[in-house]
Formats: C-alpha cells, sequence, structure tokens
C-alpha cells in the first residue's frame, strides 16, 4: 500500500470518528437540555409548594420582586332592558304632500318618498312644515 492509500484510509476513518462524535454531542446536548429543564420544574413544584403552604399570595411575590400584578378587568355592568331611556327622535321638518304621516326630520337618508319627490321634479321647500 502506497503512503497517499494509507492517508486516504486514515482520513476516512477520522471522518467517521468524527461523526460518531457529532452524534454523540448532539445526543448529550438534548440530554443536558431534558435535564436542565426537569430539574428547573422540580424547583418550581418545590417553590409552589412551599408559597401554598405558608399561604402567601401572588400579589406578596410580585411586591417583594418590585412587579405590578395587573388586576383582573372588570366588566361593565349592562342596564336592563328598559331602564335605559331611548334618544328623543328630532322634530320632523318635512312632510309628505299626499300622506300626512310621512314625516322626515332631514337628517340621514332621504326617506323614499322624499326621493320620489325629488325624482319627479319637486322640491324640498315644498314639503318643509310650516308653522
Amino acid at each position: 500500500m502506497s503512503a497517499v492509500d494509507e492517508l486516504k484510509a486514515k482520513l476516512a476513518t477520522l471522518d467517521e470518528q468524527l461523526a460518531k462524535l457529532n452524534a454523540e454531542r448532539a445526543q448529550v446536548e438534548a440530554d443536558l437540555k431534558e435535564a436542565e429543564r426537569a430539574f428547573k420544574q422540580s424547583a418550581m413544584n418545590e417553590i409552589l409548594e412551599k408559597i401554598k403552604a405558608l399561604g402567601i399570595d401572588k400579589s406578596e411575590i410580585a411586591e417583594s420582586l418590585g412587579l405590578a400584578v395587573a388586576e383582573p378587568k372588570k366588566r361593565k355592568a349592562r342596564a336592563e332592558r328598559g331602564a335605559v331611556e331611548k334618544k328623543a327622535k328630532g322634530a320632523p321638518k318635512y312632510r309628505s304632500s299626499v300622506d300626512s304621516a310621512l314625516t322626515w326630520t332631514g337628517k340621514g337618508r332621504k326617506p323614499g318618498w322624499v326621493q320620489t319627490y325629488l325624482d319627479n321634479g319637486g322640491g324640498l321647500e315644498n314639503l318643509l312644515i310650516k308653522e
């Protein structure tokens, strides 16, 4: 075997060993992460048990840590049906010349009877209520 072949073989062996070591490293890192998570969880459980046993409130803990505890948002109480007075409707400003029961305050969208009257060549001033 030549020196070149020996070096190629040695390089291939080192590549295999490197791949195994990288895989082992990834496994150890994953195991370490899991062990840290489990340790933190068990420590948290112990702390919570002690807090419950001592009857410490979360606001006391937050105060000792210098944190503010947000109060739960309270929903506004709704008034019962019929308890609130209805808005007063505006005084009518226009009245139909055909049916005196049809009126319009002049605010908002024009009613159909006003639009029809205007389309037929009438003017709003003819529908004004004269007092």
